[in-house]
């Protein structure tokens, strides 16, 4: 089967690798090992073979063969031909005929010709028996030149003949370094009893071991798509792909295109291996799987029993091949196609006519009342078939009736849908106004209120745009002000300038006291919020805070608190307990937007003032009812933010890290995505990987530069950009960027606390003094607004002091104040610092102690790169933080030898191999060997990444 032409990146599997590196240390200890490895077609299994040899690489000889596919009958030892014919083309005829003799190689040569004249068979019994001993004696003695890894892939399209084989090398082979790895799909270990009881026999044989592929996750799906895109996939394409093909890795390549986008069609290729096994059904289950394909991924027993009206057991008896061959999975009161891919091929292999008949069939038979156990909603169904019946009228009026539904249990997205095909289908109902109660600018309305909350901002400005086109202006007034409010909080998570303009516009249209105006009031305050025109805003919310009194409306009361609880926190008070009280007032109220509203200001309060815990603990609740309340996608990311933020503060990077991909599994809109990418560089910040940082900030870059956040954008950018290049060991650069900090300070007019930070750190590491002195005043006399921004100041100050010998007061101080807030990665930092001051003062004791705190600190959150950093300035002052020794001559790091350690020394000096052959009295030759070592052991690919490298961990002095 054809598929796209790239290569995917390898993903997942991590587990199986671990047990297949594992099996293979016992086969080089002396012990066979087998392995078999199953999979549905396409599920990875030979990319997992590949990459386990890769990863072998010259550890062993590594063998395969496959079985091949055949209508009528397997050629017999097909996959073992195909061994002996490998094994020929890597050491030639000769060395393999050495190893079996004369007479071996004449029962070879039954299967391959390059080994001369067959042997005569007069009983097909004793040629089978001499043709396995003549193979046992070939892989033992293959095996005594270096670990054997046979490879036997397809094995359910194996003969007899091959799966006695294999069984036979399962138990007579012992004893010798052979690792045996067999392929198969398990739903088709049904079609013979041979493949059954080879299976069985295999995987019941001593040191053998069944690995069950299964399909790959969201993330890993993520990771597959970054190879074939070359660069990261938008949440939306993660979330379409993975829907789509269902984790399976061959269907994901299947559906990238030569441009990198995304087939809305099947390559013909595919469609054709998708319909294969439809195709090759009886005619009545054929005909079953076409009216299944239009009823929904699910459908249950009953419901098929009355559209294909057929008895329980002729309808079981249809069912059963298309069960059998994997194309239908049954659960306990229906069935689904094994693949959502196979759900569209078949869908898509409909005829129009066909199509229509039985949408028809579905629609007569839940006219008469809802099915038990469907789902899909009765009335979402009968809207859906309607329309494909071409039934308008009858669409119309269930799509009204399921929108209704829909809004009621917050489904926005399959409201929207519903109206969509109200709108669909309007101009083909003879007055569609009388049928629903409504006109078409209404539906449009609502339309565009649910795209909204659905979080579809393109489809809701489409709504409105179109409802503002119809609209009369001068008599619906309202009207076009509810209009207007829509376009401008899309426009605002969008990020798309025009927000404030519409908000306005609103407010001149909506004026008297009511609840449209109070909609606007707390729109527009959170709005100049975010933007931090703070005045402004604190007027708007005082006036919604006196018509929610006019109002009586416990739902703008709880919104003007809201209102002025933010502005509270811009100023630097926070009111935690307040913030408490107002969500739950909002929960006793019922009243979900006010209640998450109220989540979100709390979480952030919270994270500001460094109560993490708390946030870790109310977090995930809060999350949870925007969820409850259909607003996930539209407001998930920003209240998953600071529970992001506030794991990776604890050191709890794996949670961060699974809440973060949870965030951006959401599909949020730009200003949701503001908020994933900058978890993801923070995340990535912490485990040192600058060119994560990076792809996370381009991420970052590619959203619109909306007025809503583009002071925080930029301020975040040029931060994360100076953190890349630095950690990359490019600080010519970083220092350029130190200085462009500086300038967006003054220009905005108030302090980037993380940015000022990083900036101090690299000016005092690239010798600015000038510069660094300039951070330090911005730093003293700006106003700190929480217990956070002042232990940033606390760092900036210190780092101040290393330009001309650390002080080690202000450091332990720095660190004392990031454990009080329970920061380790930051408290690690200090601390190794401290420990530089103390050992530069002479406390070489209390040195010791401080670097092996902040290495186990590092350590214990995944920051290895720091950890490295702690470690390498402990060996430089001869601290053993191991058993707190001292003295004595250090220990490389990294996994050096020490006569490495020495040339990394020279070589981040910028010494030539020529020159460092010199100063350590050895040959050029002896040192490009040492040169290649580091390289490998660092993992880097370049002499430039190696010195740079051992600049970013101060293993050697700076000039």
């Amino acid at each position: 089967m054809s598929t796209s032409l790239r290569r995917s990146r390898f993903s997942g599997r991590a587990v199986e690798l671990d047990s297949m590196e594992s099996a293979f240390r016992d086969v080089s200890g002396g012990r066979q090992r087998s392995f078999l490895v199953g999979a549905e077609a396409g599920g990875g299994k030979t990319r997992l073979v590949e990459e386990f040899a890769s990863r072998l690489s010259d550890r062993a000889l590594i063998l395969k063969g496959g079985c091949i596919e055949q209508r009528e009958s397997a050629l017999p030892y097909a996959p073992v031909t195909a061994v002996l014919h490998e094994l020929v083309q890597l050491r030639g005829a000769p060395v393999v005929k050495s190893f079996v003799g004369a007479e071996g190689a004449r029962e070879l040569a039954w299967l391959l010709p390059e080994f001369g004249e067959n042997s005569e068979r007069f009983d097909a019994g004793i040629a089978r028996a001499r043709l396995f001993e003549v193979l046992r004696k070939l892989f033992e003695e293959l095996a005594r030149e270096m670990p054997l890894v046979v490879v036997i892939e397809d094995i359910h399209w194996a003969d007899q003949a091959t799966c006695d084989l294999l069984r036979f090398l399962a138990t007579r082979l012992r004893k010798i370094r052979l690792m045996l790895i067999v392929t198969y799909r398990p739903e088709e270990t049904s079609a013979t009893n041979a493949l059954r009881t080879t299976i069985a026999d295999l995987s019941l044989s001593e040191r053998a071991e069944v690995l069950t592929l299964p399909r790959l996750q969201r993330a890993e799906v993520a990771v597959q798509l970054e190879g074939l895109l070359g660069r990261p996939p938008t949440p939306a394409l993660i979330n379409e792909v993975h829907a789509r093909c269902c984790g399976i890795p061959l269907f994901t390549e299947a559906l990238i295109d030569a441009s990198g986008g995304l087939r809305r069609d099947f390559p013909g290729s595919l469609n054709d291996y998708l319909l294969r096994a439809v195709r090759d059904m009886p005619a009545s289950t054929a005909k079953l799987l076409k009216v299944m394909a239009l009823g929904g991924p699910h459908i249950t027993h009953a419901l098929l029993r009355s559209v294909a009206n057929k008895a329980d057991l002729e309808l079981a008896e249809w069912l059963r091949p298309a069960i059998l061959a994997g194309i239908l999975v049954p659960d306990h009161d229906g069935y689904a196609f094994r693949h959502a891919l196979i759900h569209e091929a078949v869908r898509g292999d409909l005829i129009a006519g066909e199509k229509v008949a039985i949408h028809r069939a579905y629609a007569d038979v839940l006219e008469r009342g809802p099915v038990p156990s469907y789902r899909v909603w009765h009335s979402v169904a009968l809207a859906r078939h309607w329309y494909g019946a071409g039934q308008a009228e009858n669409c119309l009026r269930w799509a009204w009736q399921s929108a209704t539904e829909a809004a009621a249990t917050f489904a926005y997205a399959d409201q929207m849908e519903m109206l969509k095909l109200v709108l669909a289908v309007w101009p083909e109902v003879d007055d569609a106004i009388a049928v629903i109660d409504a006109d078409h600018c209404k539906v449009l309305e609502l339309a565009a209120d649910a795209a909204c909350w659905a979080a579809e901002a393109e489809q809701g400005l489409a709504f409105v745009e179109r409802a503002l086109a119809q609209v009369d202006v001068g008599r619906d007034k309202e009207q076009l002000a509810a209009l207007l409010l829509q376009r401008a909080v899309m426009r605002q998570h969008a990020l798309i300038p025009g927000e404030i303009a519409d908000l306005e516009r609103a407010l001149d249209h909506a004026l008297g006291s009511t609840r449209l105006r109070a909609d606007g009031l707390g729109q527009f305050s959170r709005a100049l919020i975010l933007r931090g025109e703070f005045e402004r805003a604190r007027r708007l919310g005082d006036e919604l805070k006196d018509l929610s009194e006019r109002l009586n409306d416990e739902e703008y009361r709880i919104e003007a608190l809201i209102v002025a609880e933010s502005l509270e926190m811009a100023s630097g008070s926070y009111h935690i307990d307040s913030l408490w009280n107002i969500v739950d007032r909002a929960r006793q109220a019922s009243i979900g937007r006010v209640e998450v509203l109220a989540g979100a200001a709390l979480l952030r309060a919270l994270l500001e003032t460094g109560k993490y815990p708390q946030v870790t603990e109310i977090g995930p609740a809060i999350f949870a009812r925007t969820v409850e309340f259909g607003q996930a996608r539209y407001i998930g990311a920003i209240i998953g933010s600071p529970l992001c933020r506030a794991l990776l503060a604890l050191g709890r990077v794996s949670e961060a890290i699974e809440t973060c991909e949870r965030m951006a599994a959401l599909d949020p809109l730009p200003l949701g995505l503001v908020h994933v990418f900058e978890c993801q560089a923070e995340i990535a910040l912490v485990l040192g990987n600058s060119d994560r940082i990076a792809v996370a900030a381009r991420s970052l870059c590619s959203l619109p530069p909306g007025p809503q956040v583009a002071s925080r954008m930029a301020a975040n950018l040029l931060r994360f950009d100076i953190e890349s290049r630095a950690l990359a060991g490019d600080m010519d650069q970083s220092a350029i960027l130190v200085r462009s900090a500086l300038n967006l300070c003054e220009k905005q007019g108030r302090v980037s606390w993380p940015l000022l930070a990083s900036a101090m750190r690299v000016a005092v590491d690239t010798n600015q003094k000038d510069i660094a002195r300039q951070f330090a005043d911005l730093a003293a006399r700006s106003p700190c607004r929480n217990v956070v921004e002042e232990a940033e100041r606390l760092g900036i100050l210190a780092e101040m002091s290393r330009s001309s010998g650390s002080d080690l007061d202000a450091w332990e101080e720095v660190a004392q104040s990031w454990a009080d807030l329970s920061q380790p990665f930051r408290q690690a930092y200090a601390l190794m610092q401290a420990g530089g001051a103390a050992v530069n003062a002479g406390q070489r004791a209390k040195g010791a102690g401080h670097f092996r705190r902040g290495a186990d600190l590092a350590h214990s959150t995944g920051a290895s790169l720091l950890g490295n950093q702690i470690e390498t300035l402990a060996e430089k002052a001869r601290i053993d933080l191991r058993d707190g020794k001292e003295g004595g001559p250090p220990k490389a790091p990294l996994g050096l030898t020490d006569r490495e350690f020495e040339v990394l020394r020279l070589l981040a000096a910028g010494q030539s191999n020529r020159e460092i052959a010199v100063n350590l009295f050895i040959s050029s030759k002896t040192a490009s060997v040492h040169v290649s070592n580091i390289l490998s052991k660092l993992s880097v690919p370049s002499r430039g990444a190696a010195a740079a490298m051992a600049h970013r961990l101060r293993i050697v002095d700076p000039a």
